[in-house]
């Protein structure tokens, strides 16, 4: 999925999260204002029966009718009252007849109770429009939206559920397309890393057979001691990438109790001999420290650490490796002059095929899995690896394993 692809779907998703509320305020907008105008569409109704009850029963069509009014507020009120219960109706009102030639009110009645939404309506008591009776009645808004509580709420509900979907689709399909791109550069760069054991051991053995290295039994130990080690890494490798990437297996483990100074002397000798840059190692570990674990996969953890360590730092590489006791655990630690990693990337670093982008730096290689296999393996082993790093000040893995290996 590309990246105009994605930009254009999460557009389009917004406006319909956009246009979705919209049509939902509009929709309870109306809903409110209909029942409003269904209140005032039952008074007005009521009232106009209700005037007609009592005020024109003996009007007779045709003939000027003013004089043939009898305006009685009381009898009003006898019919109005029940009309408007019949309407389900019951909220506080003042009447006021008024001459409309002068204004002057002629008659009124006042409710005791409090008006707290005055709504006032006006209507013709004679065909000659001669006098008007004025009403003053409460419109209960807070009922109305009462009544509408239920909509607003399910229309809420469905605007963030809806948003939480959609929201969740966009979320899923970044990390799609993050995976992808991770992916690719798994299968871009497995190729170098399978190669580096791959060209060692063909070096050596080429050592051997033109360079007379075989007619010397320590070189040509040492040469076969090298080819041996590259073949067991590079299987080592190939294992763990099937483990930790094809089927999920956990990894398998040999636990012994072995000293921690060989393992870390042997390591940093055997990276040295490979590098281009200048190195400079600094170990600080008693001959005595021991730890509980498996020594092979700790050993290719360390070479992770320390390999990753080079690769993103300056030409010049300064390593520290320091391991000590602390309460029940054992704690390694390799600290380097790095470039650091932001606080945005050190959450994601352990997850699988994730890499820290290198902006200009293009030539450092790796497969992502390196550090998720380290974090599997550590957790394996009951422990845990963390990372503290600043940009510009360099990066310190920290591994801690139980003193007792469980």
């Amino acid at each position: 999925m590309n990246r105009r692809y994605f930009r254009n779907i999460s557009l389009f998703v917004i406006t319909a999260l956009i246009l979705l509320a919209a049509v939902q305020a509009v929709w309870v907008y109306r809903a409110y204002h209909n029942k409003v105008d269904d209140f005032h569409n039952r008074v007005e109704t009521t009232t106009y029966k209700s005037i007609y009850s009592a005020f024109r029963m003996d009007a007779v069509p045709g003939v000027p009718n003013a004089s043939r009014v009898r305006i009685n507020l009381q009898e009003f009120r006898l019919f109005f009252e029940p009309n408007l219960r019949d309407v389900a109706i019951d909220e506080p009102y003042n009447i006021d007849i008024i001459d409309k030639q002068s204004g002057r009110t002629m008659m009124q009645y006042r409710t005791d109770k409090a008006i707290e939404n005055p709504t006032t309506h006006l209507f013709d008591v004679d065909d000659d429009s001669l006098f008007a009776l004025r009403l003053t009645i409460n419109t209960p808004y807070e009922e109305f939206w009462g009544d509408v509580k239920w909509i607003i709420l399910s229309s809420v509900a469905i605007v963030i559920l809806l948003a939480a979907i959609l929201v969740y689709l966009i979320r899923t399909m970044y990390r799609q397309r993050t995976l992808e791109q991770m992916r690719r550069d798994f299968t871009h760069n497995i190729t170098h890393e399978l190669k580096t054991p791959i060209s060692v051991a063909v070096a050596a053995t080429d050592a051997m057979r033109n360079f007379s290295a075989d007619a010397d039994a320590e070189r040509r130990s040492r040469y076969l001691e090298m080819v041996e080690q590259q073949l067991t890494q590079l299987s080592t490798m190939v294992e763990n990438i099937l483990a930790v990437s094809v089927d999920g297996r956990e990894v398998r483990c040999n636990y012994t109790r072995f000293r921690l100074l060989p393992l870390l002397q042997s390591t940093t000798q055997a990276i040295s001999l490979s590098q281009q840059k200048s190195v400079e190692f600094c170990i600080e570990c008693s001959d005595s420290q021991e730890v509980r674990a498996d020594e092979m996969h700790l050993r290719q953890i360390l070479s992770t650490l320390i390999d990753n360590a080079i690769k993103y730092s300056g030409d010049s590489v300064k390593i520290t490796l320091r391991a000590y006791s602390e309460a029940d655990h054992t704690v390694i630690e390799c600290k380097d002059n790095g470039l650091g990693i932001s606080r945005e990337h050190q959450r994601h670093i352990f997850e699988k095929f994730y890499r820290v982008p290198t902006g200009e730096i293009h030539h450092t290689r790796g497969y992502g899995l390196g550090l998720y296999y380290a974090h599997k393996v550590i957790r394996q082993h009951g422990g845990d690896i963390s990372v503290s790093s600043r940009i510009g000040k360099g990066s310190t893995f920290t591994i801690k394993l139980p003193t007792n290996g469980e």
